[in-house]
């Protein structure tokens, strides 16, 4: 595989869908002239009570867990070392059986059964009747039950499965993480059965790293008809056709399209003869959606003859003469699509009543929302998958702008996990005299174990949710410090006394815009040492002389090329990490953090040896470094704070060594994603990103 368009791909992975609170203007107008004395106004003219800016609500979950009597207190890590606990999930390797969806995917139907991709727990769940409530799935594909969720290359196992395909006979899937597509000649019938053909590989063992425009590259579509197929080669840019049924492994397509507008494309809608659609999810290089059309079936790579820009219509499904698809949380409907020509942004069609949305009822869809259709003349049924909602929802009808008449894997239309389990996604932890903060960006929540759980599936004690995502915290002086983005004013800024915080007590302070006349819309990290505060915001770094005070001035912006992200600072030196070309981690002398040119190094920051993809978090001590890196799934260690931009690190993990380009894992050895760390002295916490809900705990030993 290309090293130069992996780390793209990646970088296009870790872009996810805000869901930003709403807040009445004529709700902030208070004069603040009441008696609170919790709440510390600032200067800056943006002061608003906590309870008239941004809500904070408190939920005490009555929570009973097996807690820390004992911490280890010498020893290391080692290379790919098991994880001890899992918190946020049923554990390792469990998939919380039948009726739990992680990140549920592509959906389809061919008329008799309801077919699903559980993404995340490396299955497929196969319902052999149309189901209409909430009833568990008959036969699991890529496990032998439906407890497990354990990836692998073999015949019989999948590593984040995301589309199906089936005419009732032929059945195919798109296993995207190991590059390749599934085929069973047969409908399965029975739990964990193997495939018969496959796809991108020259068998169900060899994994093929070389990927171009003729290869199965990253999967995320897949259409069949039983003699047509097709294949959304997302790592190589193209789409793949076979003009008859594949009849053996890794058959070559009988035809490519690729386009100089194609960026990763990841759905397909067709009937196999009058009309193609493709969805890019980065179409025409302008890392937003766009859909491509065909109006006549391609028999040679031919320029498509309309686009529909501004965002994916993930999996798409054509009723009638009209195009449906789900670009986010909501639902759109083109109609007479195919008599539509040129270029079209779906906003302006919607303005102008060439298109319609239908009324956004928080599907919690996101990145490849699935949607399909069934009738029967008299009987109508859709469903839609939903990516970040932990279910399905169902209508007798055409998709309607309407809460659904039923969901599957959930009793209710709210996702289970997030509701019901606590579970979060994009947590980031934090760790303060004995009690574990995890900040979960998604669900604008903070969950806090007043004591440190010692056990797998600990549910916390406090849960706070916000009306913006928190992004970093960290505690001085006794005051936790909570900075995010999005909310009504596109920042936040909360701090409250760490006994109130235990007790669940709302903040003393609650920002909005700006830090003095710093504005916060997109706060990224926090940090404290003995000398300075830091923070950074819009991609600059900040730093004030204590004593810190939100309404003090800076004695430094610090501004480079990139944007600077989370932080962490020991005192000496200040770690940090910087996204844009590079995407490595600087550190700073923090004896010249206030000069005009601060003395720093970039970490690793070739492509020879050791290097990242796409760091998302740094720690760092007296003593030690940790670096999250995000895209090659694993943590790296330093025995000692690096020196100078060359300087290797001592322990992986997630991973059983080095090397770049391996599996991602829902393992108790192996990591998905980590983007969330912190190191308190015996424990080092890692929170995944994104495509999971899990925060791992590592043990010295």
């Amino acid at each position: 595989m290309k090293k130069e368009f992996w780390i793209f791909v990646t970088l296009l992975l870790l872009v996810i869908s805000l869901f930003s609170g709403c807040v009445d203007e004529s709700e902030n107008q208070d004069d603040n002239q009441g008696d609170d004395n919790n709440f510390i106004p600032p200067e800056n003219g943006n002061n608003q009570k906590p309870d008239d800016f941004y809500n904070v609500d408190v939920v005490k979950t009555g929570s009973s867990y097996q807690t820390v009597e004992s911490k280890p207190t010498s020893g290391w890590f080692t290379n790919g070392q098991d994880a001890d606990i899992l918190v946020n999930w049923f554990g390792f390797e469990n998939s919380g059986g039948s009726s739990r969806l992680y990140h549920p995917m592509g959906i389809t139907n061919d008329g008799q059964h309801l077919i699903v991709a559980d993404t995340c727990n490396n299955r497929i769940l196969i319902w052999n009747s149309l189901p209409t409530s909430n009833v568990a799935p008959d036969v699991v594909l890529g496990q032998t039950d439906f407890n497990t969720n354990t990836p692998g290359t073999a015949q019989d196992k999948l590593r984040w499965p995301v589309d199906i395909a089936t005419d009732g006979e032929k059945f195919c899937v798109a296993d995207a993480y190991n590059d390749r597509v599934l085929i069973w000649n047969s409908f399965p019938t029975s739990n964990g059965e193997p495939a018969d053909l496959v796809l991108g590989q020259v068998d169900f063992v060899t994994k093929t790293e070389n990927i171009d425009e003729n290869s199965v590259g990253w999967p995320w579509a897949v259409w069949t008809n039983g003699e047509k197929l097709i294949v959304a080669s997302t790592a190589g840019s193209s789409v793949l056709i076979w003009n008859s049924f594949p009849t053996i492994n890794n058959q070559d397509p009988d035809l490519v399209l690729t386009n100089s507008d194609f960026g990763t494309p990841r759905n397909i809608e067709s009937d196999g003869e009058t009309y193609l659609v493709i969805g890019d999810h980065n179409a025409r290089g302008a890392g937003r959606g766009g859909n491509f059309v065909w109006h006549s079936f391609p028999t040679s790579n031919i320029d498509y003859d309309a686009y529909f820009g501004g965002e994916v219509l993930w999996c798409s499904e054509v009723i009638g003469d009209d195009l449906y698809g789900t670009p986010g949380s909501s639902v759109v409907k083109i109609p007479d699509f195919l008599e539509l020509d040129g270029d079209h942004e779906i906003l302006q069609m919607d303005q102008e009543g060439t298109a319609v949305t239908l009324p956004d009822i928080s599907f919690q869809s996101g990145d490849g929302a699935g949607l399909t259709y069934f009738s029967d003349g008299s009987t109508e049924i859709s469903y839609f998958c939903l990516y970040n909602g932990g279910r399905i929802a169902g209508y007798l009808s055409k998709p309607e702008g309407r809460e659904p008449d039923f969901t599957i894997g959930s009793s209710s239309n709210v996702n289970p996990l997030v509701e019901e389990f606590y579970f979060m996604d994009n947590p980031d932890p934090m760790v303060y005299d004995d009690s574990l903060v995890v900040l979960c960006g998604f669900t604008h929540r903070i969950e806090l174990w007043n004591s440190l759980p010692d056990e797998t599936g600990a549910t916390p004690d406090i849960v706070y949710t916000l009306n913006f995502e928190p992004i970093s915290c960290a505690v001085y002086d006794d005051k936790l410090y909570v900075i995010g983005r999005g909310g009504h004013t596109n920042g936040g800024f909360l701090v409250w006394n760490w006994d109130d915080f235990l007790n669940g007590e709302g903040p003393i302070v609650n920002l909005g815009e700006k830090i003095g006349d710093i504005e916060i819309r997109e706060g990224d990290g926090i940090a404290f040492d003995e000398q300075y505060a830091y923070i950074t915001a819009n991609g600059v770094l900040y730093v004030w002389e204590h004593p810190f005070d939100w309404n003090s001035t800076t004695v430094n912006t610090i501004d480079l090329t990139g944007d600077l992200g989370q932080i962490s600072s020991n005192g000496e030196t200040l770690a940090a990490e910087l996204k844009g070309v590079t995407n490595t981690i600087v550190l700073f002398d923090v004896d010249t953090i206030t000069d005009d040119n601060p003395s720093y190094f970039e970490l690793l920051s070739g492509f020879s040896g050791v290097h990242f993809n796409l760091p998302s978090d740094v720690f760092i001590n007296d003593d030690y470094l940790f670096v999250a890196d995000t895209s090659f799934y694993r943590v790296l260690a330093w025995n000692s704070i690096p020196t100078s931009s060359e300087d290797q690190p001592d322990i992986v993990l997630g991973q059983e060594n080095f090397d770049s380009y391996l599996f991602p894992k829902f393992t108790r050895d192996g990591l998905f994603m980590p983007a969330g760390i912190y190191f308190d002295g015996s424990y080092l916490w890692v929170g995944e990103f994104k495509f999971s809900h899990r925060v791992l705990r590592y043990s010295i030993k």
